[in-house]
């Protein structure tokens, strides 16, 4: 007669196992120390990073180039703080500023409406166009409609 033979409880196609509980205790491990692994992969990267630095071959020196016979462009010049003013004082400087600035401002509109208006002039020419506009004390924004001037 045959005899059957006993399966062992743990080696079956119902049998879980371990397998769920270990992988629930690796992953509380990591929450509880994620910090630890942030340190020891750090120290692993700088390890890394210093092995590879002290293997490299050195780098040749970089020749510099030779400067060029021209001398450096000149800076711009900067204009010394202003003292305090009384309110008369700063009344009509803040006039003459506000002024000044609108004259910019047109004289900036002028130069563009000039080189649009010019499209196959280079910069040059149109600076000298802009420059002989302005000497003249016309403006394209000020001037505009004013049937007195010529």
């Amino acid at each position: 007669m045959a005899t059957k033979r006993r399966r062992s409880s743990s080696a079956g196609a119902g049998a879980v196992g371990c397998g769920p509980f270990l992988a629930l205790v690796v992953i509380g491990l990591l929450v509880q120390y994620w910090w630890v692994l942030l340190i020891a992969l750090g120290v692993v990267a700088l390890t890394v990073a210093l092995v590879r630095f002290a293997t490299a071959p050195t780098r040749p020196a970089r020749v510099r180039p030779l400067k060029s016979a021209r001398p450096p462009k000149p800076r711009p010049v900067m204009t010394p703080p202003r003292p305090a003013l009384v309110n008369d004082d700063l009344a009509d400087q803040m006039r003459a500023i506000k002024q000044v600035r609108h004259i910019r401002e047109m004289q900036e509109w002028d130069y563009e409406w000039i080189r649009l208006t010019n499209p196959q002039k280079s910069s040059h020419e149109l600076s000298e166009i802009a420059n002989a506009h302005f000497a003249r004390g016309r403006s394209i924004g000020i001037n505009y409609g004013d049937p007195s001037v010529p």
